[in-house]
């Protein structure tokens, strides 16, 4: 049976948390936060780290296996939808969607050490201005920085004619000039990946994460079929060297149909194997019984490759 394409196979590990080598379904923290919209990178410390929401209270917690989160410190409030990068000088960069009662604002901050990060003590700090939105741009993912954190694109979401969420760029120079774009090639993209799965999309075109998988760029994006309804979240593989886009197939084990939210980070499992850590938020509605909330799972790069094989 022939190997399927680099897509192929990156949609089908994400796809089917009963392949994890690990799962946690309604995922919370030592604390018993829950750990919504969780994005998880592997520490500089060793081991791994987690930022996610509660709330309206970002945190950050540390972990050795992936499923059982230490909780360590609040990194941002009132705030929600938080990401975390690595940067190459050994410092950390997290965003999130600041709100204080006046529409979302995505806050961007560098910590020079994870100590730093520990203690709440970022060494620079910007809140971007909304540019695109009179009423909320938020959900920050980080595409792409520069080794000192002084060159940084985000992707965002913004609130267009403050009715529906779709896609945009932004990108911080020097902790100080901030521009954005809306990018309607990636919503269009996700537009026709579920007309073609027999969908419209009628509400939100929200967050979204970014993953570098076997030399190509691919973008996970969150879309709503019906505004309001949150039965009706999907998850969509963007593959951005080819400009398109496919619905993903996520097969849990109670048959949960909805999900939104979704992260992933190629990393070393804790027995060492390359794997996908895959976050995804499934929503009460649309949720099997004891699925609903953060799900947390790591499947086997190999995993795809021995199921053609075996086959």
């Amino acid at each position: 049976m022939a190997l399927p394409s680099g897509r192929d196979r990156l949609a089908g590990l994400l796809g089917d948390v009963r392949a994890a080598t690990a799962f946690r379904y309604d995922a919370r923290d030592s604390l018993g936060n829950r750990m919504d919209t969780a994005k998880v990178i592997v520490s500089p410390a060793g081991g791994y780290l987690a930022v996610y929401h509660s709330g309206q209270t970002c945190h950050l917690a540390t972990s050795a296996d992936l499923m059982q989160w230490d909780h360590q410190a609040v990194i941002d409030q009132p705030a929600t939808q938080p990401t975390i990068a690595a940067t190459t000088d050994g410092g950390l960069l997290t965003a999130a969607e600041f709100n204080d009662g006046h529409g979302g604002q995505l806050r961007i901050r560098y910590w020079p050490t994870l100590e730093a990060l520990l203690a709440g003590c970022p060494a620079r700090e910007f809140l971007a201005p909304r540019t695109l939105s009179a009423c909320n741009e938020g959900t920050p993912s980080i595409r792409q920085l520069r080794r000192d954190a002084s060159r940084i694109e985000l992707g965002l979401h913004y609130h267009r004619d403050c009715q529906v969420d779709r896609q945009a760029r932004g990108t911080l120079i020097g902790f100080r000039a901030w521009t954005t774009a809306t990018d309607p090639e990636l919503d269009a993209a996700v537009e026709r990946a579920a007309a073609a799965a027999g969908e419209q999309i009628g509400g939100n075109i929200g967050d979204r994460d970014h993953l570098y998988y076997r030399g190509r760029d691919y973008d996970l994006v969150e879309a709503q079929s019906r505004r309001g309804d949150f039965g009706s979240w999907r998850v969509y593989l963007y593959d951005r060297a080819a400009g398109t886009a496919q619905r993903l197939s996520i097969v849990t084990h109670g048959g949960s149909r909805a999900f939104a939210n979704p992260t992933a980070t190629v990393l070393r499992d804790p027995v060492g194997r390359q794997a996908v850590m895959v976050t995804l938020f499934v929503p009460m509605e649309g949720a099997a019984p004891g699925e609903a909330g953060s799900l947390l799972y790591h499947v086997p790069d190999d995993h795809q490759t021995r199921r053609a094989e075996d086959g």
